[in-house]
């Protein structure tokens, strides 16, 4: 209940304060549960991913969130999973066919570029079968970059999802870490294909 309660609060507040716009709804799978891939250049990137996905998404998020007060609260109604140990845990959630959401840069970008990917998303794609979803959010750097103590309003912000990126599965339990790099560079691509459309 809480999830659904902040979802629809986050996207009336992004419309009327940052003119949220959305693109590729269409392009979420239909028949499949997913996983949810984003750029991440500010803290308000995971309010935007869970204000315009029309199906609920756990999101990972770093673990000491949780040990700000307010933050932690908001983080454990909402169902977020902490970072360290969240493979097995995405990857049970994604078997019972729910969808989870990661920046798989790791951090927030410190000047808005699209960093290097850590190899979560590539795993538990390969892992699962599941699809991931290419999302470029464009805007939240500007309007609340690192360490800005305040949020600028009326930034126009985007989220941008793309068409379904599949690593299936191999035969055998061995996961080839040269498969696992293609993988990992095919969805940061086409993130930065979003980002500079």
């Amino acid at each position: 209940m809480w999830y659904w309660i902040f979802k629809y609060c986050f996207l009336i507040s992004l419309r009327l304060f940052f003119r949220l716009k959305i693109e590729g709804l269409s392009n979420l799978p239909k028949n499949s549960n997913f996983i949810i891939v984003a750029n991440h250049a500010s803290y308000l990137d995971p309010l935007c991913i869970m204000a315009t996905c029309p199906r609920r998404i756990y999101c990972i998020v770093a673990r000491y969130l949780y040990d700000i007060f307010a933050v932690g609260w908001f983080l454990r109604k909402i169902g977020t999973i902490a970072s360290g140990g969240s493979s097995d845990r995405g990857y049970e959630l994604l078997m019972k066919n729910k969808n989870v959401g990661l920046f798989a840069e790791g951090k927030i970008s410190r000047n808005g570029e699209l960093g290097e990917f850590r190899r979560g998303a590539a795993l538990l794609a390969k892992k699962t079968g599941r699809p991931v979803v290419p999302c470029a959010v464009l805007g939240t750097f500007q309007a609340l970059p690192w360490e800005a103590k305040w949020i600028k309003l009326f930034v126009p912000i985007k989220v941008k999802f793309g068409k379904p990126v599949y690593l299936l599965k191999e035969f055998d339990d061995q996961i080839d870490d040269l498969y696992m790099r293609e993988g990992i560079f095919k969805i940061r691509n086409t993130i930065k294909e979003l980002l500079n459309e």
